[in-house]
């Protein structure tokens, strides 16, 4: 497999796994007065951060 490949497979990993996070933002938020807005704070830098390795693979 060529490296332009590898690296293909890499980003997308990456960028899965900050949506994968984002979703779970995003759903902890539709519990309203129960939302424990630290888990949703903790997954949004989890997402960013997932995005910028992306960017930067």
């Amino acid at each position: 497999m060529q490296r332009r490949e590898l690296l293909a497979g890499v980003v997308s990993e990456w960028v899965r796994k900050a949506e994968n996070d984002l979703r779970n933002a995003a759903h902890t938020l539709t519990l309203d007065d129960d939302c424990p807005t630290d888990t949703v704070c903790f997954h949004a830098q989890q997402c960013v951060e997932k995005y910028l390795k992306a960017f930067m693979a």
